[in-house]
């Protein structure tokens, strides 16, 4: 059929949506029908015995048995948690856990032991030797200001023309000083003193003893004063005086340069240089400049020209050589000045 125009067009059939499926019914087993009661007889008797005894079977193995039932309360009580059960499970817990943080802290104590044992080496030295110098510095205290270190004895070595009672004397000023504490430019003032004193030293002793080891001037010759002769040290130091002219020691010309002077200086000089026995020989020395020192011997005055002090102990060797080929009687010039070309005139 045709609508007239100016009428819309009824709306399209809706179709109702398809129902959800229903739920499955459950089956439950239908019992068959027992069977009409046929007339008793011994028969049928029999057939509702076996029948009844199959069914109370039937009914037994439908339902679960007391063992059954208690199995299973058994394991539902073992999958249910114990109160008690669950505060040793914690305790367990809690105790591995310490167990852990325990070998964790002693790990890292263990790395930071070999982390840091350079730097500890480093400051165990520095504790060492600041220890060691606190120690040393408080000995220096305890030793210099400690009266049980002080100087009650003062032993002179070295000494025979001068009087060891005399130098003690002089050092009396130092008794009662704490070994550390002695005044050693005061000592050198109260020995400065003494003319026959050519050098000292000093040695502290513990406990108490200060030590003075003194080396003497020795004499070298014989000076001629107006009064007699002065037996003086190669520096021209006068060691001791005697009226009469000391046996064993040379004279030493003073006109040509008087003590002091560096002709006396040489003359000396060479005369330290010697060999005792040649000394022994030598009865007199001259010298204008250390160069040109001249020496005269023994007997029958003969000249030996030495020149400098150098090369003595060459020129000794050579000189004794000469002496022992000619006459000691003869008045001889040995020129030893040039000890690799000798002179005899």
């Amino acid at each position: 059929m045709k609508r007239p125009n100016g009428f819309p067009p009824p709306p399209p059939e809706q179709q109702a949506p398809p129902a959800p499926p229903a739920p499955p019914k459950s089956v439950r087993p239908i019992r068959p029908a027992a069977p009409s009661a046929p007339a008793p007889d011994s028969s049928s008797k029999s057939r509702d015995t076996k029948s009844a005894a199959a069914t109370s079977k039937s009914r037994d193995a439908a339902s679960p048995s007391a063992e059954n039932r208690a199995s299973t309360q058994a394991a539902s009580r073992a999958s249910t948690p114990s109160p008690s059960r669950g505060r040793s499970d914690e305790a367990l817990a809690r105790k591995n856990v310490r167990v852990a943080e325990r070998k964790r802290r002693r790990y890292e104590r263990s790395e930071a032991r070999r982390f840091t044992e350079r730097s500890r080496r480093r400051r165990l030295t520095w504790i060492i030797s600041a220890a060691v110098l606190v120690g040393l510095v408080l000995v220096v205290v305890f030793t210099a200001y400690s009266p049980l270190f002080a100087v009650r004895t003062v032993d002179v070595e070295g000494t025979s023309r001068i009087d060891a009672t005399q130098v003690q004397s002089a050092l009396a000023g130092q008794l009662g000083k704490p070994l550390a504490l002695v005044d050693y430019g005061a000592i050198k003032g109260d020995l400065s003193t003494f003319t026959l004193i050519q050098s000292y030293s000093t040695e502290s002793q513990l406990p108490n003893t200060l030590v003075i080891r003194i080396v003497e001037r020795q004499p070298v010759g014989a000076v001629a004063s107006g009064t007699g002769f002065d037996l003086v040290d190669p520096a021209g130091v006068v060691v001791s005086h005697s009226d009469q002219r000391p046996a064993g020691y040379p004279t030493i010309d003073t006109s040509a340069a008087p003590v002091g002077s560096p002709g006396f200086l040489g003359a000396t000089a060479v005369l330290r240089a010697l060999p005792a026995e040649l000394l022994a020989k030598v009865d007199s020395v001259s010298a204008a400049t250390p160069d040109s020192v001249t020496l005269v011997l023994t007997g029958a005055g003969q000249k030996v020209v030495w020149g400098s002090v150098d090369n003595s102990a060459l020129k000794a060797i050579v000189l004794d050589k000469l002496i022992g080929t000619q006459s000691p009687d003869d008045h001889l010039t040995y020129d030893v000045s040039s000890p690799d070309n000798p002179v005899v005139s």
